[in-house]
């Protein structure tokens, strides 16, 4: 870690290395943007995309694609809100955890319902021909809701403090990764998808998933297996236990094969957005963890990436306006507590005295 007490100097030199580093990062992925025509690529796209419907694998890839991450951003932001209306204080907490268990059975009645009334128009998709995602769906929000509620007392203090602390340096590697990253190399490469017209010429071969049928933007490189890794590899350095870490390596391996089964982009395509989400989450963690008012930075990192996207200055100034103040507030309640001390990288799964 190279915050270690906090001082200036030290967050100087954090942000120094990060930004050269990003900057090579970056470099290394838009030049070999200059192969992107390679013909085995093309080859292990058409081996890697199946030619028929294969049983509970084409649901669980849909299942997969369109939903992990919102599960993911969801329950995590709860959690997250949660903490900082309750921490430091038991009962406060036990409140948050009732909250989050009946945020997880409402969360899993609204999607699981998806599977009788998907294509009545009243969730953000118009139709699923494969509907059987939704119960699934609606039983891992259910229980990663419920999951993440017990965190609140599991957890004791100081590991609820890391834990929150990753979700900003989460938002900060969304940044990096996606919004500059990512978007700005689909730009500057410019390769058209599998699906795209360009490719006429062979991607009749290639057989459609129905609820992920991608033609527009850029392939190079994958923007979902990109952020898929941005939202999760800081638990990755976070959490030792390799009993967590492989799992979470296999999950992120199948998102991006996810890409592939459904044509949405080449294998190419996906190998460098996994090297350069990986990395420079990697590199954020090392240089950024112990970073200063860490949740300031990653409110204003994504209010300009609200503006980026949506072009209009309302919605990116009140989120700015709504830090400001949060912060200004949070200097002012703990004006006269000690200053809290860095936090190690560890995050170690402790049972608390006050647990139900």
């Amino acid at each position: 870690m190279m915050i270690k007490t906090g001082t200036l100097r030290e967050h100087i030199q954090a942000w120094l290395v990060f930004l050269a580093a990003y900057a090579a990062v970056f470099g290394i992925t838009l030049f070999f943007g200059n192969y992107v025509d390679a013909s085995w690529d093309i080859q292990a796209l058409l081996w890697l995309n199946p030619d028929r419907y294969i049983p509970v694998l084409d649901e669980l890839i849909i299942l997969q694609t369109d939903f992990a991450m919102i599960c993911l951003l969801l329950i995590s932001l709860a959690w997250v809100i949660g903490y900082h209306a309750s921490r430091n204080r038991p009962a406060a907490q036990k409140w948050a955890r009732r909250v989050l268990h009946v945020l997880g059975i409402l969360f899993g009645i609204w999607y699981g319902l998806g599977v009788v009334i998907h294509d009545k128009g009243i969730f953000y998709w118009n139709e699923y021909a494969y509907p059987a995602v939704f119960p699934l769906l609606g039983l891992i929000l259910f229980t990663g809701f419920y999951f993440a509620g017990n965190l609140y007392v599991r957890l004791d203090d100081e590991n609820q403090r890391k834990l929150a602390h990753a979700f900003w340096l989460t938002l900060v590697a969304l940044f990096f990764v996606n919004v500059i990253g990512e978007d700005t190399i689909k730009q500057w490469i410019g390769r058209p998808r599998p699906l795209n017209e360009a490719n006429a010429a062979w991607n009749g071969a290639i057989r459609q998933l129905p609820d992920e049928i991608v033609r527009g933007s850029y392939s190079y490189i994958s923007g979902h297996t990109s952020s898929f890794w941005a939202q999760t590899f800081i638990f990755f350095w976070l959490i030792k236990s390799w009993r967590f870490r492989i799992p979470l390596l296999a999950l992120g391996v199948f998102h991006g094969y996810t890409r592939l089964y459904t044509a949405a982009h080449f294998p190419y395509c996906v190998i460098m957005a996994t090297f350069f989400a990986v990395v420079v989450t990697s590199v954020l963690y090392h240089c950024l963890w112990n970073h200063r008012h860490l949740p300031l930075i990653s409110m204003l990192l994504l209010s300009v990436a609200v503006y980026r996207f949506r072009q209009s200055w309302a919605l990116p100034a009140l989120i700015a306006c709504i830090s400001f103040v949060w912060f200004d507030v949070s200097l002012l309640l703990n004006e006269r507590a000690p200053k809290p001390a860095p936090l190690d990288g560890t995050l170690q799964w402790l049972p608390q005295s006050q647990e139900e």
